[in-house]
C-alpha cells in the first residue's frame, strides 16, 4: 500500500509540475518573501492595474499586499487584520484603499494577470510583500513578510496627516 501511495504522488508531482512548468523546488515557500524588492522607498510606485490607478487618481493612501491569503499563513494574518482596521476606520474616512494581489502559485491557483505584472513591476519573489503608497504615489513603506496592525495603522495616519 505504501509503494501505490508513493506511485501516485510521484506521478501527481510529474503531471503538477508539467502542466505549471516548474518544478516544486522552484516554487515559493509559503509566507516566505525572499530577496529584495526592486521598488525602494522613496521610488515612484509602479501603479500599472486600473484598480491601482484609480486609487492614484482619487489621492488615496495606498496599502498594496502582493501575497495570497489561502495559501500563506502570515498573507492571511495581515489581511485579517488589515481588513478590520479598514472596516474600523471606514478606510480612514475613505482616504486609503487596501489592494490583495495574489503574485504566486497557490496550490493549483495560478495568478491573475494583474498579479504577474505586479510581481514584475516591483521585482518581489515569494509573499507576502506590503507597500504603502503615499497620495503623491511614492512607496513611503516597504514590508517584507509582516507587519504589526499598530505599525501599519500608524503608517497610514502618518502619510494621511501631510
Amino acid at each position: 500500500m505504501r509503494l501505490f501511495t508513493a506511485i501516485i504522488l510521484l506521478c501527481f508531482l510529474s503531471i503538477s509540475a508539467f502542466i505549471s512548468g516548474s518544478l516544486a523546488t522552484e516554487l515559493p515557500i509559503r509566507g516566505q518573501a525572499r530577496g529584495e524588492s526592486k521598488i525602494k522607498v522613496g521610488d515612484k510606485a509602479p501603479l500599472i492595474t486600473p484598480e491601482l490607478e484609480k486609487a492614484h487618481k482619487e489621492g488615496k493612501v495606498i496599502a498594496l499586499m502582493l501575497g495570497y491569503q489561502s495559501h500563506c499563513p502570515w498573507c492571511d494574518r495581515m489581511d485579517r487584520y488589515i481588513r478590520e482596521i479598514m472596516k474600523d476606520t471606514n478606510n480612514f474616512d475613505n482616504r486609503a484603499v487596501f489592494i490583495l494581489t495574489q503574485i504566486e502559485h497557490a496550490k493549483m491557483i495560478a495568478p491573475p494577470p494583474e498579479g504577474i505584472e505586479l510581481k514584475k513591476a516591483f521585482g518581489v519573489e515569494g509573499q507576502p510583500w506590503l507597500f504603502i503608497i503615499d497620495k503623491k504615489g511614492v512607496v513611503r513603506f516597504v514590508y517584507k513578510i509582516f507587519v504589526a496592525s499598530n505599525v501599519f495603522q500608524n503608517n497610514i495616519e502618518e502619510l494621511l496627516k501631510e
